[in-house]
């Protein structure tokens, strides 16, 4: 069984916390093509990005266990090139998928009223002067994070609830049982690592305060109130009429 997770220091974070049985069987993988990957095999599990669904509804998902923000520490940020919002351009780049490409247009719409023209941006030096969502820890190189606004927290003032960035999702429902029976509760793992400095990628002295202050915002296990925001969060692009009908997720 491979267990599929995106390139970020977040997936790594739970990687380390691992039993050795799963976290041997960990393959890193761009957030785009986990959806594909696990197409592929029965027993892959993978951690997709949430708005995969929207195509994907036929997945099997857990409801004990993803990757979900509430607060300023998240995979991706918005960095805009003045106070106003009223612009019409808005340019992604890094570990991009569908939660970006889709989200970010129905999130700015929902708090702004803005339609959205989206691009894509493949060197963060050509992003001066252009409203921008950076995504995974390119953030975190240079504390380019400083002068960003945490996408989870735009997702959160809409929502009222947690945003759920990935999702464990496989095409049938006993790898899913399977990685459940084996990890239970690994949150307090994970933060007693960050207290100690552990963190999988070299970070700042800055950044290891942001991650250290705000850690327990990041939450893995998940809870009844991130249930609640993957419900939502898919329920947007209905509204926005992207899709035809409201996704029934197949909760394991």
């Amino acid at each position: 069984m491979h267990v599929y997770f995106p390139k970020n220091i977040f997936a790594d974070l739970i990687k380390n916390v691992l039993p050795e049985k799963l976290s041997s069987r960990v393959i890193f993988q761009h957030s785009s093509l986990i959806t594909s990957e696990i197409l592929k095999e029965p027993n892959a599990i993978g951690l997709i990005p949430t708005l995969d669904l929207i195509r994907h509804n036929d997945l099997f998902v857990s409801k004990k266990f993803g990757i979900s923000f509430e607060e300023s520490l998240c995979n991706s940020y918005l960095y805009y090139s003045s106070e106003r919002r009223n612009f019409e351009d808005l340019y992604i780049i890094g570990d991009i998928s569908s939660n970006e490409a889709v989200g970010a247009k129905i999130i700015l719409k929902e708090l702004y009223g803005l339609d959205l023209k989206i691009s894509l941006l493949t060197d963060f030096t050509k992003a001066t002067g252009k409203n921008t969502l950076s995504v995974g820890d390119i953030n975190f190189e240079n504390d380019k994070y400083f002068n960003g606004i945490s996408f989870a927290e735009e997702i959160t003032e809409v929502l009222s609830l947690p945003y759920v960035n990935f999702v464990l999702a496989s095409l049938s429902q006993k790898p899913i049982d399977n990685f459940h029976d084996s990890v239970g509760n690994i949150q307090m793992d994970i933060y007693n690592n960050v207290e100690k400095g552990q963190f999988g990628i070299d970070l700042s002295d800055n950044a290891r305060q942001l991650f250290k202050e705000n850690i327990s915002s990041f939450i893995c296990n998940l809870a009844e109130q991130d249930i609640d925001g993957i419900n939502q969060l898919l329920r947007l692009p209905f509204f926005h009429e992207i899709i035809s009908d409201i996704i029934d997720v197949k909760y394991v």
